[in-house]
């Protein structure tokens, strides 16, 4: 009933969209800041992820962990094991709202 942070959450508005993925993420890689709008469950295949949640903090997920994973909140998954990282993810969206929304940087 809530994500990992404890979110409360709601499927979007719009037609149905499940989005399925297997990502793989070598020792040390970073997903880069991000925010999923669409409600998206986890499942770790092999590894280890560390995410930081920024004030919410950092969670550290390994193989056989599954979770609700945060939206609309700002986060960056970071390998912190010696292995490749490989994780299930699939978004419960729409055809109204991305699953996925990169943070853009600018250069001051």
């Amino acid at each position: 009933s809530q994500t990992v942070i404890g979110q409360p959450f709601s499927y979007p508005d719009g037609t149905a969209k499940i989005t399925a993925a297997i990502v793989t993420m070598v020792p040390g890689q970073s997903t880069g800041w991000h925010m999923h709008e669409a409600p998206l469950f986890a499942h770790m295949l092999e590894g280890e992820l560390t995410v930081d949640y920024g004030v919410d903090g950092s969670r550290v997920y390994k193989a056989g962990d599954s979770l609700i994973e945060a939206f609309e909140t700002l986060h960056n998954g970071t390998n912190t094991g010696d292995v490749a990282v490989r994780l299930i993810a699939v978004f419960a969206g729409s055809d109204t709202v991305p699953n996925t929304v990169m943070e853009e940087h600018s250069e001051k």
